[in-house]
């Protein structure tokens, strides 16, 4: 049922849409057919009223587009109260404005930003999106309608014609929120220029935002202060027309006091500076009115401490002085030389780049803005910016500071292999987060402030150190390729390599001196050849390791089977805490008895040490029988006795 009572709504729509097409008569001319619709009898009676019916009742051929009954009850149009003279002018000029004259235009000969001047000597406009078009704000609901006169096109809305326009003063003087916009005007003379041929841009700031800027005129007396305040209103002024739809995000102009304007366009919203554009494209005979909630304030040179920025790529140059940044100048077949250069030169580096114009023309010195800004903006630091976000420290690098940074290029990350990718787990994270904050110092170190061998604790906890040679300056093994580029909040010096912080020194557990573990493969020692002195205790630890390992004292080196009589910590175990004072002299050699004959051995260097195992032999002369053996029993008990003397 549902599906039935819907497709019986689209035929009546279908029936409504087509009404003017199917009760059309191309033998009869315009007005009759319009007469003949039924949904254009207020159109009718206007031209009736108007004395209109017989003009349209000529030879043509015309081309009208055609308000519906609604269209006029929408528009508010009571035909009723056109009673004198001046109103059935003005109903005149609404009709003819819906009438071209010049021919008759089909739908198809319409094209999007077609404008023409209609019957009363306005302009109108058309635009066409995807097969729809429109006429002003009016939708053709229903196109070629055919007379024998000409052709109607059905729309939705009435036609109004535009105003006479007035020059910009004049508009701003009727809105009734810009009297104070007015009365600045006058005080700084510059009514007249308003009035001029122009085109010009006005960014009209309301009385509300003169009352917010705290901006009384009458203060304005001294030349000095009338020419502060011309500095002002024309910094609201762009020489040429922009309407809304030319405006794009990250916009930049010069207004007519020689400042840069730089607009932002954020879900439809336009903003110039920190003013929002609250009434676009007020149209003026010279041009156009844009109306904004504050007033702007031009930009105050600067020359203190700060950054090379360029207006147009949104980067900065590091190191470059205000001298440099100020000395950029787009040269075309300029000899230099004996040759002829075409690029953007600098007179004090006297460096050459192949930009455009535009580019080389949007350098400025600026105040410095914080260090994360600063990273992004250089772009040589874009593997830096990443890791920043990575580990969730653009916030820090943004904070009061003041920091030092030591910044490695995108190729010092390259060089050291870093896949920021690879990077997932939260120990990951923070392995990252230690090498980053091993860049840091806590506080501002100019290149001038480092003295040769100087070791700082960098933010993470390590110590760093720096060698200065005739004038080079090294972090590290990483080289100060840029000293001294200035931020909000610190100082940033560019190096070639990646930091690494120094690995933490093991734990020494309370009772040893040593400590022998396992190497990462779990397959050896990761300390074979270890010297100690007499009294020292050396201990053989692991936790949970992924295979059981002992420790066996051998006899001599290069043994796979262990001394009985010698130490050992037990059965090969995967948690192990063994621990051997040694009291003499000696070289103690180990294995580990599973994996012995993969060479999982290492020794210990006692005191002086003794390079090898060697055997006395005592000869004598006496030849009783039985006494040689007797001998070697005694020495074999005094082996005994001597190893177990040893203490644990």
């Amino acid at each position: 049922m549902h599906k039935r009572n819907a497709l019986i709504a689209l035929i009546m729509t279908a029936c409504l849409m087509t009404m003017p097409i199917a009760m059309a008569d191309s033998s009869e001319d315009i007005p009759t057919n319009a007469t003949n619709t039924g949904v254009h009898d207020t159109l009718v009676d206007a031209l009736v009223l108007a004395d209109l019916v017989s003009t349209l009742q000529g030879d043509g051929p015309f081309t009208v587009f055609a308000p519906t009954d609604q269209a006029f009850i929408d528009a508010n149009i009571d035909l009723s109260t056109f009673d004198t003279d001046e109103e059935i002018a003005v109903l005149t000029d609404i009709l003819l404005y819906h009438v071209y004259t010049a021919g008759a235009v089909y739908a198809t000969d319409v094209t999007d930003g077609l404008t023409v001047a209609m019957a009363n000597g306005d302009d109108a406009s058309f635009s066409v999106t995807n097969g729809t078009v429109m006429i002003g704000d009016a939708t053709v609901t229903t196109a070629d309608v055919m007379a024998s006169n000409g052709v109607i096109h059905v729309i939705d809305k009435v036609l109004m014609p535009p105003a006479d326009l007035v020059d910009i003063a004049a508009v701003a003087m009727s809105t009734g929120t810009h009297d104070s916009l007015v009365a600045a005007l006058v005080k700084a003379d510059l009514v007249s220029t308003m009035q001029s041929v122009g085109p010009y841009t006005v960014f009209a700031p309301t009385d509300q935002a003169f009352t917010d800027a705290g901006i009384d005129l009458d203060a304005f007396t001294t030349d000095e202060e009338i020419a502060a305040l011309t500095d002002i209103l024309l910094y609201h002024v762009y020489s040429g027309a922009v309407y809304a739809a030319d405006v794009t995000d990250g916009l930049t102009v010069a207004m007519v006091n020689g400042d840069d304007a730089s607009f932002t366009v954020t879900d439809g919203t336009v903003m110039i500076g920190d003013a929002t554009v609250t009434a676009v494209d007020v149209m003026a005979s010279n041009g156009v009115i844009h109306v904004i909630d504050k007033v702007l304030m031009p930009p105050v040179p600067y020359t203190g401490i700060g950054i090379c920025y360029n207006t147009a790529t949104h980067m900065i140059v590091a190191g470059s002085t205000m001298e440099e940044c100020n000395a950029y100048m787009y040269v075309e077949d300029f000899e230099m030389g004996g040759q002829m250069y075409t690029g953007c030169y600098n007179t004090v580096s006297h460096a050459l780049t192949d930009v455009t114009q535009a580019i080389c023309e949007s350098y400025m010195w600026t105040p410095p803005v914080d260090i994360a800004v600063t990273a992004m903006s250089t772009g040589v630091h874009d593997s830096l910016v990443a890791a920043l976000v990575k580990a969730d420290l653009v916030s820090t690098l943004q904070g009061d500071g003041p920091f030092t940074v030591f910044a490695p290029t995108d190729q010092a990350f390259a060089d050291a292999g870093i896949d920021l990718a690879a990077f997932t787990t939260d120990e990951d994270i923070a392995t990252l987060t230690d090498i980053l904050l091993y860049h840091v110092y806590s506080g501002a170190v100019n290149a001038a402030g480092v003295t040769d061998g100087l070791t700082v604790a960098m933010v993470n906890g390590d110590d760093a150190s720096f060698t200065v040679t005739d004038g080079t300056v090294m972090v590290g093994d990483a080289t100060v390729t840029t000293a001294d580029v200035m931020a909000s909040n610190g100082v940033i010096h560019v190096i070639d390599k990646v930091l690494m912080p120094p690995a933490d020194e093991p734990v020494i557990p309370e009772g040893c001196d040593f400590v022998i573990g396992l190497s990462d493969d779990g397959m050896a020692f990761d300390n074979t050849d270890l010297s100690i002195a007499v009294g020292q205790t050396v201990c053989w630890i692991w936790n949970d390791a992924a295979m059981a390992h002992n420790v066996a004292q051998i006899r001599e080196e290069g043994d796979t089977t262990r001394d009985v009589a010698g130490e050992y910590s037990g059965t090969a175990a995967t948690t192990v805490d063994y621990r051997v004072t040694f009291t003499e002299d000696e070289t103690f050699y180990y294995i580990c008895e599973p994996h012995a004959t993969m060479e999982m051995n290492g020794k210990v260097v006692v005191g002086t040490g003794i390079s090898e195992t060697s055997t006395t032999v005592v000869e004598s002369d006496d030849n009783t029988p039985g006494f040689t053996a007797g001998i070697a029993a005694i020495a074999l008990i005094s082996a005994l006795v001597v190893a177990g003397s040893r203490r644990r």
